[in-house]
């Protein structure tokens, strides 16, 4: 719709009419003139005056500030629970005793081990108590290993104590 007033010969024609109105009120001034402005006052600028020596040197003097003091039974604000270790899991120790060994029909070395008040009677590779395991009987000895690698030698006739997780 607006192309079509564009081209139309009287829209044309007061588009024309308008804008030489505007130039001839731009060439004829219509009489104005600028404001007169007076200049302001101005002030000397505080920052622009030369500072007495003594009044920076008591800005900066530590004898105006307050003295700090730290109390004794406050918590450090640096100090965090958040990073602390776990603690570590419970145990109990458990007495183990290498009474013996024999050897069966068919080859196999068992021993005697008394854990606590029972009496266990052992094969290479079986669980004694937590993750303990017999790894070797001899007729002097029995060795047992759990599974960090840590080995424990138990003599015939002599007490050892394991200290074993509490689960």
């Amino acid at each position: 719709m607006n192309r079509l007033l564009e081209r139309t010969f009287w829209f044309s024609l007061l588009l024309a009419v308008g804008l030489g109105v505007l130039l001839v009120a731009l060439l004829a001034g219509l009489g104005g003139s600028m404001p007169a402005l007076s200049t302001p006052v101005v002030a000397p600028n505080p920052l622009t005056l030369p500072a007495a020596t003594g009044q920076v040197e008591r800005l900066f003097s530590t004898s105006s500030l307050p003295r700090l003091v730290m109390p004794t039974n406050a918590v450090n604000p640096f100090f965090t629970l958040h990073f602390q270790p776990p603690p570590p899991p419970p145990t109990k120790k458990i007495d183990l005793l290498y009474i013996g060994s024999f050897e069966t029909s068919r080859g196999t070395r068992c021993g005697y081990v008394r854990l606590g008040e029972n009496l266990l009677i052992l094969t290479n590779g079986a669980k004694v108590v937590a993750d303990h395991c017999v790894q070797a009987i001899a007729v002097r000895s029995l060795t047992l290993t759990n599974s960090a690698g840590q080995t424990n030698v138990l003599i015939f006739n002599a007490k050892k104590t394991l200290e074993v997780p509490a689960n």
